[in-house]
């Protein structure tokens, strides 16, 4: 089997980057600003700095790290016919954007802050997409607790979706209740650890630091069998050097580190390497999402994983523009699709607008369609003696034609993407020409119906009345 995808560094190159990354972690050193962590990166034979809270991570242990992290990951749901295995040879398993801060109004068309409600409506949507395969909070719910908002998203996921959900932790305390919540759904935490119903993302602050409370909400989740994505936000020019090269030896770097520190809280803690890197916009300071710098990085970060066999989670979707419909530039689109190429497992970004500050649920159906027209670009294609069809070539002979022959209706469908006409006519629909605003009310009254009609399978009672009184605490 064969797959399309982009790969830009030479065997060669992927140990310079190697050996650079080594460097950094050993020389440089990563920031860890908890006691906790430095301790256990001490206790694992790291040199520690106590007053610049610097630990200096060694060659052993970054080996050792590689070799305990598990080469395979599930993440799994509340239905298993939505679990989530890497690797993934096909397309990366899409979910959601994250956290942004504003949403358009379904009814009024006006931007406004986002509340827990609009996040149910999304989780909603998405559980409903087939072309959704997992959930990050893709809004912030702003009137929730303000000291757990991450288990306030995993709350609300998990009421209004069977699928895998993945969240953050900013403390210790929300990861062990997360936990808590989690482990209600699924029958104690021992089942929790086999089938792990969400996963976190847990990112460093670029460069090379590790805020306390995300760091030691990582250790609470390594322990329980919880997988963490340890997604690196480089950007070239603002928090890593502008060199392309310095930045995927950043990204490198803080996956790395982040791995160590998970499996010496429990050796074969399930980890994920992740990066949504880009460049910040010279002229302006503002990050730059669906830049050609993106796919490269992406692109070079994904091999850098995969040389770990680590399963990854690097290439990003959306069409990004600053208000609901099709108002991406040709090249940020192309762009931003072409970083699913890369060697990635899972992707995000569906439903995202305004370099991911924004939100619209009409852009979560838009997205869904324009993904799930062109995903099939990353699936197997088969090179072998069975598809080669000398034999049939022989047969019809130069200057042929093989539109009648049996073997083109037996193969097509599975050789070619072929749409029905109703799918067919919606794709064709996204266009630059078509009009963004029949577009977007052509999503709108979907979204309303889907809203209207899609009643998730909700969780037990005495399930709901365990979360309550989780949530209880934080009022």
């Amino acid at each position: 089997m064969s797959v399309c995808q982009i790969s830009i560094l030479s065997r060669d190159d992927i140990e310079r980057v190697h050996e650079k990354t080594l460097y950094v972690l050993e020389e440089t050193g990563v920031k860890v600003l908890s006691e906790k962590a430095l301790d256990t990166l001490e206790h694992g034979g790291a040199l520690v700095d106590r007053e610049t809270s610097t630990a200096y991570l060694t060659e052993h242990m970054v080996n050792e790290a590689i070799k305990a992290m598990p080469k395979e990951v599930s993440l799994c749901a509340r239905d298993p016919a939505q679990d989530m295995k890497a690797p993934r040879r096909g397309p990366p398993y899409m979910a959601t954007n994250g956290t942004a801060v504003y949403m358009w109004d379904l009814d009024t068309g006006e931007k406004r802050a986002t509340l827990g409600d609009d996040l149910k409506d999304f989780t909603i949507l998405s559980d409903a997409i087939d072309s959704i395969d997992y959930l990050w909070p893709i809004v912030t719910a702003q009137d929730g607790p303000e000291k757990a908002r991450g288990l306030n998203d995993l709350v609300i996921s998990l009421r209004n979706s069977t699928k895998h959900f993945q969240g953050e932790g900013l403390s210790e305390k929300e990861a062990e209740d997360m936990v808590r919540v989690a482990s209600a759904v699924v029958g104690g935490e021992d089942e929790l650890a086999k089938r792990p119903i969400f996963s976190t993302i847990q990112c460093p602050i670029c460069p090379l630091e590790f805020e306390r409370g995300s760091i030691e909400a990582t250790m609470v989740f390594a322990k329980a069998g919880i997988p963490v994505v340890s997604m690196s936000m480089a950007l070239c020019g603002l928090t890593a050097p502008v060199t392309l090269a310095s930045t995927i030896t950043i990204v490198n770097a803080e996956n790395l580190a982040s791995f160590v520190i998970s499996q010496l809280a429990k050796p074969g803690a399930p980890v994920v390497y992740s990066s949504e890197s880009s460049i910040i916009n010279m002229r302006t300071g503002e990050i730059k999402y669906g830049s050609i710098e993106e796919v490269i990085i992406a692109a070079a970060v994904g091999q850098m994983a995969k040389s770990y066999e680590a399963p990854s989670m690097v290439g990003s979707f959306g069409l990004g523009g600053d208000k609901p419909g099709i108002s991406a530039t040709v090249a940020e689109m192309s762009m931003t699709a072409m970083t699913n190429l890369s060697l990635t497992d899972f992707s995000s970004g569906i439903g995202s607008l305004d370099q991911a500050k924004g939100a619209a649920l009409e852009q979560l159906i838009i997205d869904s369609d324009v993904w799930e027209s062109i995903r099939s670009l990353r699936r197997d294609v088969s090179i072998d003696e069975d598809h080669f069809a000398v034999d049939l070539l022989e047969k019809v002979g130069p200057g042929g034609t093989f539109l009648g022959e049996p073997h083109t209706l037996r193969n097509m469908r599975k050789e070619l993407f072929i749409p029905d006409s109703e799918k067919a006519a919606l794709y064709n629909s996204y266009s630059f020409d078509a009009g963004n605003e029949g577009i977007v009310d052509q999503a709108r009254k979907r979204v309303r119906s889907i809203l209207a009609e899609h009643k998730p399978e909700p969780l037990d009672d005495d399930v709901d009345r365990a979360i309550d009184a989780i949530m209880s605490e934080y009022a």
